[in-house]
Formats: C-alpha cells, structure tokens, sequence
C-alpha cells in the first residue's frame, strides 16, 4: 500500500474522531453462528466500531489495519468499556495475514482478492469467514467505492470455494449499498 493510501485512512479516522465511527452490518449477519468464546481477526477494521462489538461478546479480538489512528480508536473505544482488544498495524497488500489460528475472521469494505485463500487457511477447523463487500451493481446508484473495490456477482462465494458457504446474498441494503454479504464456515 502507498504511505498515501496510509496517510488517506489516517486522515479519513482522525477527521470522524473517535466517538464517531460507524458499525458495519457485520455483527448482526454473522449473529447467529458467532461463538461467545474464541479468537477473532477484524481485518481492517480499525476505524469501526465492530471490534467493540465482538469484544462485548467475549471474543478475543485482534484488529488488523492499516492506520495506526483508527487502531488507536479501536483500542480507546474499548478501553472505555474496560474491554481489552489486540491491535496490528500491518498493510496486507505487503505483509502477509497474521497466523492465527482463528476461530473467526470477518472483513467489511474491504477487497484484497489475493488475501481470500490466506483468511481461508488461517481458520481454526470450524472457524469461521464473514465479510462484506459492495458489488459492481452499487455503481448504478454510488459512485464510490470504484470498480477495482467492488465484487462481480457470485465472486464471494468463488473466492472462498473451499469453504462450507452458510449464507450468501446480494442485495441494497439499508445504508443505500448494493453488498455482498457472506458467511462460510472451514471443515
């Protein structure tokens, strides 16, 4: 990643502040099958409020981003609860995932189609993947994210092809987005 796409998002966190960032819709769609106990890698997610989230739950969570100003966020946030969250500043178009095992990995707004086979063998047996991410379909009605950030139809499902697919579907959604919402579960 350039140190202006890092200087971007260091930007974009330090402008909203940090009582100010927004949840993805991740917690609620991967409610149902999201264990109270185990780990947990919020790939970059360091600006949401998702790892607060997940943190609540009991999860013990590491958040992994580019900006060190929204893993602070991150940290503070949680910290405010008195929840405790680990956080690494690491840029995933250069490093690669950290190891894991993970009993459950999650990734909202985020595309990297070569990280897609590292989230998969960094699965606990069992573990599992949700993400989220917008489709080319958003394009009708947003003009970002551009293409190069957006999901063909069906390609979240054929990057994680090795795993158990528990729920697909692509739809607009209440933020106004057309998303991609996944969860897969590793054998």
């Amino acid at each position: 990643m350039a140190v202006g796409d890092r200087k971007r998002w260091n930007d974009k966190w330090a402008e909203a502040g940090r009582g100010s960032g927004n949840s993805s819709a991740l917690v609620e769609l991967i409610e149902p099958w999201l264990p109270t106990v185990g780990t947990l890698l919020d790939v970059a997610g360091g600006g949401s409020r998702d790892s607060l989230l997940f943190a609540r739950r009991g999860l013990a969570v590491t958040v992994a981003d580019v900006s060190d100003v929204g893993l602070i966020q991150a940290r503070q946030r949680c910290l405010a609860e008195d929840l405790v969250i680990s956080t690494i500043e690491i840029d995933l178009e250069t490093e690669p995932l950290p190891d894991g095992p993970w009993d459950v990995i999650t990734m909202a707004n985020y595309l990297q189609r070569d990280l897609f086979a590292s989230l998969s063998e960094r699965l606990t047996p069992g573990g599992l993947l949700a993400a989220i991410i917008a489709t080319e379909t958003n394009l009708e009605r947003n003009d970002r994210p551009s293409a190069p950030f957006l999901v063909r139809p069906g390609e979240l499902t054929e990057r994680v092809h090795d795993l158990e697919i528990i729920h697909h579907s692509q739809a607009w959604r209440s933020n106004g987005r057309h998303e991609a919402h996944l969860v897969a579960r590793r054998a």
